[in-house]
């Protein structure tokens, strides 16, 4: 669902709908403060729509075919590419380009348009939360390129910062076997799980884990991340990680399904003094091995 210029970055379903709508746009001779005032949104919409960020909607679609005289089955092409880029599908092992990683700024760039940011992971500590070790081990085990691992493992840790940004807030769910899981040496998991509890003190982050003993309130699904409230009412977007791909969900529909599931297992963790309990016992039996 992709296209590739030999020499340039993965071009999506969104950003090739948002070019073919700046495209009629520009062929009309409009501005984007033109379209933006017939669509009663502000320019910089018209931006994030042209430039992919935000998935135009079906009645803006009507509009901006209207709005640019183009012809009517330019609205029946339009509605189709907008149907296939509420689900994209993205390599997630892409390469670096100049020693930086196009997938880790993507997700840094998602990152900063969200005010609220949901995190699953059933096997893994999440990537914000990760030192560097781990991350590059994990990293390793995935089967990732070995010329591709330092610009991943760089690039998740200067997206870490943003956990600090008091403007946001981030709910992080892992489960207890995920901890216990150790890509490394145990001295490397101390630090890990150390790492952890100094992150649930942050305010505007709340870390919950699904213990072992505790009784399932939902089936554990693949990891996902949801990026909500995001600047200019882009769209709520949910990321499912998968072994070769990441998916990128915004049907409404679907992300609705997301943020139920993220509930149901948030109903079952156990966060603060109960989740640095859990992170203790573990520390406490590894040293002890």
């Amino acid at each position: 669902m992709t296209s590739r210029t030999p020499g340039k970055p993965l071009l999506t379903q969104r950003q090739r709908l948002g070019l073919r709508l700046r495209s009629l746009r520009q062929l009309a001779g409009l501005t984007g403060e033109q379209i933006a005032a017939e669509l009663a949104v502000s320019a910089a919409t018209v931006s994030r729509i042209e430039s992919g960020d935000r998935l135009i909607k079906r009645p803006e679609i009507a509009t901006w075919v209207r709005a640019t005289g183009a012809p009517s089955e330019t609205r029946t092409e339009l509605a189709m590419l907008a149907e296939a880029a509420q689900v994209q599908v993205t390599p997630w092992r892409s390469g670096a380009h100049e020693g930086v990683d196009r997938t880790q700024v993507e997700v840094a760039d998602l990152e900063t348009s969200a005010a609220m940011i949901l995190g699953y992971d059933h096997s893994l500590v999440h990537g914000l939360l990760q030192v560097r070790e781990y991350a590059r081990l994990v990293f390793e085990m995935a089967a990732v390129d070995h010329s591709q691992i330092v610009p991943k493992v760089e690039g998740r840790i200067r997206r870490q910062p943003v956990l600090f940004d008091q403007s946001k807030r981030f709910t992080f769910l892992m489960t207890e076997a995920g901890l216990w899981w150790r890509p490394g040496s145990i001295e490397l998991q101390l630090e890990q799980l150390k790492r952890i509890a100094g992150v649930t003190r942050l305010p505007n982050v709340r870390v919950g884990i699904l213990p072992l003993r505790g009784q399932a309130q939902a089936i554990y699904p693949e990891n996902f991340q949801v990026y909500a409230d995001r600047i200019d009412n882009a769209d709520t977007l949910v990321v499912i990680e998968l072994i070769p791909d990441q998916i990128t969900i915004s049907a409404t529909d679907e992300v609705a399904l997301y943020l139920r599931e993220f509930d149901r297992l948030s109903a079952g963790a156990v966060y603060d003094d109960d989740a640095r309990a859990i992170l203790n016992r573990i520390a406490e039996e590894l040293q002890r091995r």
